[in-house]
């Protein structure tokens, strides 16, 4: 900073220098980051790989799970195929155990048919009406139990079996819904695995993309640094403050001195002033 004075005052000048202890050190540094700066192989970006890829497992796995994906579960289309011919209702009849639920009653109503035609035999043998139209009658009537015997055991087994069809079949199109969205899962897997994949694909293209932004920036990141450096120097911590006389204006007010002292002393007002210009410009 800088000021002035007239008439009699004097100009005094403030400079702000480095401390002189400071300057090498802040030269080096400057000239530290000039020589960076002239260096763009200075700053590179790290040659390897930023993400991690998948690993020879994970690769496996996801290959092996997509291909399960692809081909789907055969279960899947035999518990289909399973519950559509359930509610079409193909098991209603032709039970193959049905001959096997139905032989134990038969046979019981069989031996119960043998012994009541042999006991009608026996009783009217004994009686001597053997061959009688009694007789008859009494074996028509055990043949006709024994019918009814089968056809209602029959006709029980069978209303059983189709009663537990109907409940199958009611209940297979509840699940038919479910059933239906099974598809979907090998189709849901594959879209995962795919996401998945993709995901490597992105780590992979952000890492091109901060390469490449990372070299369009380089030259703009070494001037910042460059800049950052040279305004960030540390200032001067030294201050001068060396006096410049105003000797024109100090003679100037020595003679008008001098010549009011040498006209109240009696001297020449002239002489006076001479005497007190000198007088000012030497001070």
């Amino acid at each position: 900073m800088g000021g002035s004075g007239g008439g009699g005052g004097g100009t005094t000048v403030t400079r702000t220098e480095l401390d002189p202890t400071m300057r090498p050190y802040v030269q080096y540094g400057l000239s530290e980051a000039q020589r960076l700066y002239a260096q763009p192989g200075m700053m590179q970006y790290y040659p390897g790989q930023t993400y991690i890829g998948p690993s020879e497992q994970t690769q496996a796995a996801l290959t092996a799970a997509q291909q399960r994906a692809m081909t789907g579960s055969p279960l899947v289309p035999a518990a289909q195929q399973q519950l559509q011919q359930t509610i079409q209702g193909q098991y209603l009849g032709g039970n193959p155990f049905f001959q096997g639920a139905f032989a134990p009653a038969a046979q019981a109503a069989e031996r119960q048919y043998q012994g009541s035609v042999n006991q009608a035999l026996s009783n009217f043998s004994r009686a001597g009406r053997y061959g009688s139209g009694a007789m008859q009658g009494a074996l028509n009537m055990a043949g006709g139990e024994f019918a009814r015997a089968l056809t209602g055991t029959a006709g029980q087994l069978a209303y059983a079996n189709y009663a537990d069809e109907r409940a199958r079949q009611m209940a297979a199109t509840q699940a038919a819904p479910q059933m239906a969205t099974a598809d979907y899962g090998d189709i849901n897997r594959l879209l995962q695995l795919g996401q998945m994949s993709e995901a490597y694909q992105e780590a992979a293209l952000a890492d091109a993309i901060n390469r490449y932004n990372f070299e369009q920036q380089a030259p703009y990141s070494r001037l910042q640094s460059f800049l950052s450096a040279a305004y960030g120097a540390p200032t001067g911590v030294q201050q001068t403050t060396p006096v410049y006389r105003n000797q024109l204006g100090q003679a100037v007010g020595g003679a008008l001195a001098g010549a009011g002292l040498g006209q109240m002393v009696g001297f020449n007002p002239a002489y006076g002033a001479i005497g007190g210009g000198l007088l000012g410009a030497v001070a």
